[in-house]
Protein backbone atom coordinates (compact mmCIF):
# COMPACT_ATOMS: atom_id res chain seq x y z
CA UNK A 1 0.00 0.00 0.00
CA UNK A 2 1.24 3.77 -1.25
CA UNK A 3 0.82 6.00 1.10
CA UNK A 4 1.38 10.03 -0.11
CA UNK A 5 3.49 12.26 2.06
CA UNK A 6 1.11 14.32 4.03
CA UNK A 7 -2.60 13.03 2.55
CA UNK A 8 -4.37 14.22 5.98
CA UNK A 9 -3.20 17.66 5.35
CA UNK A 10 -4.82 17.60 1.90
CA UNK A 11 -7.81 16.71 3.40
CA UNK A 12 -7.81 19.10 6.00
CA UNK A 13 -6.70 22.15 3.43
CA UNK A 14 -9.34 21.16 1.12
CA UNK A 15 -11.77 21.59 3.31
CA UNK A 16 -10.80 24.99 4.97
CA UNK A 17 -10.85 26.39 1.09
CA UNK A 18 -14.11 24.94 0.82
CA UNK A 19 -15.54 26.60 4.34
CA UNK A 20 -13.69 29.57 3.14
CA UNK A 21 -14.77 29.59 -0.46
CA UNK A 22 -17.70 27.34 -1.23
CA UNK A 23 -17.78 28.26 -5.08
CA UNK A 24 -14.44 26.32 -6.03
CA UNK A 25 -16.63 23.20 -5.99
CA UNK A 26 -18.32 23.03 -9.31
CA UNK A 27 -19.22 19.99 -9.20
CA UNK A 28 -20.11 16.65 -7.44
CA UNK A 29 -20.50 12.84 -8.40
CA UNK A 30 -23.63 12.26 -7.14
CA UNK A 31 -23.37 8.47 -4.51
CA UNK A 32 -27.33 7.97 -4.92
CA UNK A 33 -30.21 8.78 -7.51
CA UNK A 34 -32.73 10.62 -5.48
CA UNK A 35 -36.12 11.28 -6.59
CA UNK A 36 -39.73 11.40 -5.43
CA UNK A 37 -42.70 9.00 -5.09
CA UNK A 38 -45.02 9.80 -8.17
CA UNK A 39 -47.42 8.38 -10.56
CA UNK A 40 -47.30 8.30 -14.38
CA UNK A 41 -49.51 6.75 -17.00
CA UNK A 42 -50.06 2.82 -16.65
CA UNK A 43 -47.98 0.96 -19.37
CA UNK A 44 -49.08 -2.67 -19.39
CA UNK A 45 -45.76 -3.35 -21.05
CA UNK A 46 -43.79 -2.52 -18.26
CA UNK A 47 -46.00 -2.12 -15.24
CA UNK A 48 -46.82 -4.76 -12.93
CA UNK A 49 -50.36 -4.99 -12.62
CA UNK A 50 -50.07 -4.73 -8.56
CA UNK A 51 -49.22 -1.17 -8.95
CA UNK A 52 -52.37 -0.14 -11.37
CA UNK A 53 -53.89 2.50 -10.09
CA UNK A 54 -57.62 3.13 -11.65
CA UNK A 55 -57.64 7.45 -11.54
CA UNK A 56 -60.71 9.42 -13.00
CA UNK A 57 -58.05 9.86 -16.30
CA UNK A 58 -57.70 6.40 -16.68
CA UNK A 59 -54.95 4.17 -15.41
CA UNK A 60 -51.99 4.81 -13.23
CA UNK A 61 -48.77 3.57 -12.24
CA UNK A 62 -48.12 3.86 -8.59
CA UNK A 63 -45.09 3.69 -6.64
CA UNK A 64 -42.66 4.99 -9.45
CA UNK A 65 -39.14 6.17 -8.14
CA UNK A 66 -39.30 9.87 -10.61
CA UNK A 67 -35.73 10.06 -10.46
CA UNK A 68 -34.16 14.19 -10.06
CA UNK A 69 -30.35 12.37 -10.37
CA UNK A 70 -28.96 9.23 -10.84
CA UNK A 71 -25.87 7.86 -9.10
CA UNK A 72 -22.75 8.45 -10.34
CA UNK A 73 -23.78 11.44 -11.96
CA UNK A 74 -22.18 14.98 -12.47
CA UNK A 75 -24.06 17.52 -10.31
CA UNK A 76 -23.48 20.81 -11.11
CA UNK A 77 -23.64 23.89 -8.73
CA UNK A 78 -25.97 26.28 -8.82
CA UNK A 79 -27.98 24.11 -11.56
CA UNK A 80 -31.34 22.88 -9.51
CA UNK A 81 -33.25 20.49 -11.26
CA UNK A 82 -37.09 21.23 -11.75
CA UNK A 83 -40.23 19.20 -12.55
CA UNK A 84 -43.57 20.19 -12.59
CA UNK A 85 -46.74 17.89 -11.18
CA UNK A 86 -50.41 18.09 -10.79
CA UNK A 87 -52.96 16.55 -8.68
CA UNK A 88 -54.86 13.59 -8.47
CA UNK A 89 -57.95 14.75 -7.34
CA UNK A 90 -59.90 18.17 -8.20
CA UNK A 91 -60.63 18.47 -4.23
CA UNK A 92 -57.33 17.77 -3.38
CA UNK A 93 -55.83 20.38 -0.77
CA UNK A 94 -52.32 19.46 -0.35
CA UNK A 95 -49.30 17.54 -2.14
CA UNK A 96 -47.37 14.38 -0.72
CA UNK A 97 -44.06 14.23 -1.73
CA UNK A 98 -42.40 11.38 -0.16
CA UNK A 99 -38.01 11.88 -1.31
CA UNK A 100 -36.29 9.11 -1.77
CA UNK A 101 -32.49 7.92 -2.35
CA UNK A 102 -31.19 4.41 -4.19
CA UNK A 103 -27.87 2.79 -4.78
CA UNK A 104 -28.90 2.01 -8.50
CA UNK A 105 -29.22 3.99 -11.72
CA UNK A 106 -32.17 1.54 -12.85
CA UNK A 107 -34.87 1.76 -9.90
CA UNK A 108 -37.82 1.88 -11.03
CA UNK A 109 -39.97 1.71 -7.80
CA UNK A 110 -39.84 3.03 -4.48
CA UNK A 111 -40.86 -0.19 -2.77
CA UNK A 112 -37.51 -1.47 -4.96
CA UNK A 113 -35.24 -2.99 -1.94
CA UNK A 114 -31.99 -0.84 -3.19
CA UNK A 115 -34.59 2.16 -2.26
CA UNK A 116 -34.98 4.60 1.22
CA UNK A 117 -37.30 6.34 2.15
CA UNK A 118 -35.65 9.72 3.30
CA UNK A 119 -38.58 12.37 4.55
CA UNK A 120 -41.79 13.53 3.46
CA UNK A 121 -42.72 16.93 2.49
CA UNK A 122 -46.29 18.21 2.07
CA UNK A 123 -47.08 21.56 0.38
CA UNK A 124 -51.01 22.95 1.03
CA UNK A 125 -53.38 23.48 -2.34
CA UNK A 126 -56.13 25.58 -0.99
CA UNK A 127 -57.52 26.77 -4.15
CA UNK A 128 -59.63 23.82 -5.43
CA UNK A 129 -61.59 25.89 -7.87
CA UNK A 130 -59.38 24.90 -10.58
CA UNK A 131 -59.78 21.51 -9.84
CA UNK A 132 -56.44 18.86 -10.38
CA UNK A 133 -55.43 21.28 -12.84
CA UNK A 134 -53.14 23.06 -10.85
CA UNK A 135 -49.26 22.90 -11.53
CA UNK A 136 -47.11 22.11 -8.44
CA UNK A 137 -43.40 23.02 -8.70
CA UNK A 138 -40.77 21.02 -7.20
CA UNK A 139 -37.18 21.81 -7.09
CA UNK A 140 -33.97 19.93 -6.34
CA UNK A 141 -30.99 21.45 -5.86
CA UNK A 142 -27.58 18.89 -4.72
CA UNK A 143 -25.53 21.97 -5.24
CA UNK A 144 -24.14 22.64 -1.83
CA UNK A 145 -23.15 20.07 0.94
CA UNK A 146 -27.02 19.38 1.97
CA UNK A 147 -30.00 18.70 -0.72
CA UNK A 148 -32.04 21.44 -0.94
CA UNK A 149 -35.87 20.32 -1.74
CA UNK A 150 -38.26 22.94 -2.58
CA UNK A 151 -42.45 21.62 -3.54
CA UNK A 152 -44.39 25.27 -4.60
CA UNK A 153 -48.20 25.18 -5.26
CA UNK A 154 -48.00 27.71 -8.53
CA UNK A 155 -51.63 28.44 -8.10
CA UNK A 156 -51.60 29.49 -4.33
CA UNK A 157 -47.78 30.40 -3.79
CA UNK A 158 -47.91 28.11 -0.76
CA UNK A 159 -44.70 26.14 -0.46
CA UNK A 160 -43.03 24.08 1.57
CA UNK A 161 -39.05 22.87 1.14
CA UNK A 162 -36.38 21.34 3.47
CA UNK A 163 -32.72 21.01 3.29
CA UNK A 164 -31.56 16.93 3.79
CA UNK A 165 -27.73 16.28 4.92
CA UNK A 166 -26.08 14.01 2.65
CA UNK A 167 -25.04 10.63 4.00
CA UNK A 168 -28.29 10.60 6.66
CA UNK A 169 -30.79 8.42 7.97
CA UNK A 170 -33.81 9.78 8.29
CA UNK A 171 -36.68 7.96 10.81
Amino acid sequence: IIKPDNCEQAVLKGAIIYGQKPEVITARISKYSYGVKAYCPFDEDKHPQSNRFDSDDGPLCKRIFDKFILMGDSVVAGKPIKRSYSLLSPNQTEAIFPIYRSTRRDTMFTDDPSCEHLLTVTVHSPNVERGADRELLVTMDFSSTLLHFQAVDVTSGKSAQVDIQFDTKYP
